[in-house]
This record gives structure tokens, C-alpha cells and sequence, in this order.
């Protein structure tokens, strides 16, 4: 299941927040990662021996994977290595991914790469993703992996989410170049506040006479 390489998005018990790490080294009984960062405040974290986390992950395919280990040890390399136990393929979990309501609407949105950021509009917006407008020198490529910056503008006050996403599709409509995003393992509070604000343009959109 493991592949050298793939991101890991991790969760401990007790700690506040996801952190993402990479995927260094695999071993029979060892998955060897670099250190874990917090998705939100790019800070490391220091995992003793016996840290029980939750693992989960996105196969080429979308299936999302979701198990747990324990740390087991660290390993100085070219760059210092976090031991995690190597779950059996029995103990991973598929993680249904729900089909959600998406809508047309503009809302403003930030992209961030390692190397580039855009500030544009979403064409259209679910609570598992959104679809952006990008100019042609855009510089973003398929399956890469994004820090998004929203500000939902819902009816009792504007809502400002923080999430990470991947590029799965990049295409044209109307002579528009565009990008679909997936958003990865949001938290509930960022889903409900997606859900509001697609139900508010829903019944907006009733109200027009336009549903």
C-alpha cells in the first residue's frame, strides 16, 4: 500500500490539527518518514517512541486509505527519519468519499505551490472540491499538491478556511483554462461551512426563479 515518495497526512491523538509528512524508506516491517509538518502552522513535530497516530492517504486512483501505527524508533539519514510500525494490508480501511452537492459560484480563493501562488475565482464549489479559473501561465501541473486559502461569503458572516488540495484535472470551458481541485481529508466544521454556503445559493438561486 505504502510507496516511496507518497504523502501521508497524520493524525495524534490529543493534538490539534493534521500534519503532512513523505514517505522516505520502506522496509518489511518499518515505513520511515521524514519529519511530520502541521498543515496550518509549517511547524514540525517531535514523535517519541510508542505515539500512537492515525495514517491516512489517496492511492492514484482516489481511494483513500486510513490505518493506524505506532512510532518505533528514529534514524539519522540524509536527513533525520521517523520509524513508524508497517501496518498489515488487513488493517487499512477504505474511507467512503461522499458525493456532495456542487455549485456554480465565484468565491474568492488563493492558491499556494512550492514555488507560485494565484489569487483567482472558483467557476464552481462542492465540500470535496472546487473548480478554479487560471490564466494560461498559471504554472500549476496535474496531481500536484496545494494550500488553499477561501473566504465563503455565508449569509451571517464571511467564513475563511484554510485547506489542502490536489490539482486532479486541468482543462478548458469556453475558451477558459481551468483547474479541478480536490480537496484532501477536510475537517468537518470546513465541510459544513461549504455544505451552508451551497445551500444558500441554492435556495438564492430558487428565490431568482433561476432553479
Amino acid at each position: 500500500m505504502f510507496e516511496v515518495g507518497m504523502t501521508l497526512q497524520l493524525e495524534q491523538d490529543g493534538v490539534e490539527g493534521t500534519y503532512k509528512c513523505r514517505v522516505c524508506e520502506l522496509e518489511d516491517d518499518k515505513v520511515l518518514i521524514d519529519y511530520p509538518i502541521h498543515q496550518k502552522t509549517g511547524k514540525s513535530i517531535f514523535l517519541i517512541n510508542g505515539t500512537r497516530l492515525k495514517v491516512s492517504f489517496v492511492l492514484k486512483d482516489q481511494t483513500v486509505l486510513e490505518c493506524k501505527t505506532d512510532v518505533v524508533g528514529r534514524r539519522m539519514a540524509e536527513i533525520p527519519l521517523i520509524e513508524l510500525e508497517r501496518p498489515s494490508e488487513e488493517e487499512f480501511q477504505r474511507i467512503q468519499r461522499r458525493h456532495f452537492v456542487r455549485i456554480e459560484a465565484p468565491v474568492d480563493i488563493s492558491l499556494k505551490t512550492e514555488g507560485n501562488q494565484i489569487v483567482t475565482v472558483t467557476e464552481d464549489i462542492s465540500a470535496g472540491g472546487c473548480a478554479l479559473i487560471l490564466k494560461e501561465d498559471a504554472g500549476i501541473r496535474e496531481e500536484e499538491e496545494v494550500e488553499l486559502f477561501l473566504v465563503l461569503p455565508l449569509q451571517k458572516a464571511n467564513q475563511y478556511l484554510e485547506l489542502k488540495g490536489r490539482v486532479s484535472r486541468i482543462w478548458e470551458k469556453d475558451r477558459r483554462k481551468l483547474a479541478s481541485i480536490e480537496f484532501i481529508a477536510p475537517d468537518e466544521a470546513h465541510k459544513r461551512h461549504i455544505m451552508r454556503f451551497c445551500f444558500e445559493k441554492q435556495l438564492d438561486h430558487r428565490k431568482k426563479g433561476f432553479a
